[in-house]
């Protein structure tokens, strides 16, 4: 078990990356705080954990709230003095023209895509440090290397996450504390039933397009299950 004796906390955890990074992250021995703004689905996840033997609590979050990100990381270091892997999960993303694009949506990206990473980070920096040796992993995405037309704040806030891992590694290296970024591709599929919601595209079920299956190097979406399996390699 790889990740005995550990605690992490896993932002997003309703569902997706978040909920199978959860299971497996359990599975390999780690307590868990499930962060979710859904109160139902996180509450789910956990009891799942749970059900497999391992422990978990749910803490509900709004991550594009600075205050309850407050209380968020107070709640998590009164659960656990230690914290020793941060995965900075949640996204959210909506499609729309660039000239459409109301200031409202695209401040609500931007704060939970990468403002949200920055301060969970920050705030729960002491019980990083007092874990000795630990990990933060940004989850950003190829649409913040490359730019997607059609995800445009979703774009520039997961293209913020690359210098911010960069920076980030550099202050907080000396604690024993590693960060790393997952640029993923197009997530759509589970190999176990978890519910995929990022964009309207997902919730709705529908296949991946021949354009972007013609963009993907595999010729395939991935799966939430492979993407949590290369959080555990960055957090281990």
């Amino acid at each position: 078990m790889r990740l005995k004796g550990k605690n992490a906390v896993i932002t997003g955890a309703a569902s997706g990356v978040g909920r199978a990074s959860s299971l497996l992250f359990a599975r390999e021995g780690a307590s868990i705080a499930c962060v979710d703004i859904d109160a139902a689905m996180g509450e789910e996840t956990a009891a799942m954990v749970r059900k497999e033997g391992g422990e978990a609590i749910f803490i509900e979050t709004d991550l594009a709230d600075p205050a309850a990100i407050e209380r968020m990381a107070s709640a998590c270091m009164a659960w656990r003095s230690q914290i020793h892997i941060l995965f900075n999960n949640a996204a959210i993303a909506e499609r729309v023209e660039f000239e459409s694009l109301p200031l409202e949506q695209w401040n609500q990206q931007i704060a939970v895509n990468l403002t949200a990473p920055f301060l969970c980070s920050q705030r729960l920096v002491p019980a990083l440090r007092a874990a000795g040796k630990a990990s933060i992993v940004h989850h950003g995405s190829i649409d913040g290397v490359q730019g997607n037309p059609t995800l445009i704040a979703y774009s520039a806030s997961k293209g913020g996450l690359v210098p911010l891992t960069h920076v980030m590694a550099y202050w907080l290296s000396p604690h024993g504390i590693r960060v790393n970024c997952i640029n993923s591709g197009a997530l759509r599929d589970s190999t176990q039933g978890i519910p995929v919601r990022l964009t309207r595209d997902n919730r709705e079920g529908k296949p991946m397009s021949e354009v972007q299956r013609r963009a993907t190097p595999l010729g395939r979406a991935g799966t939430v299950e492979e993407a949590a399996a290369v959080a555990l390699f960055l957090a281990f």
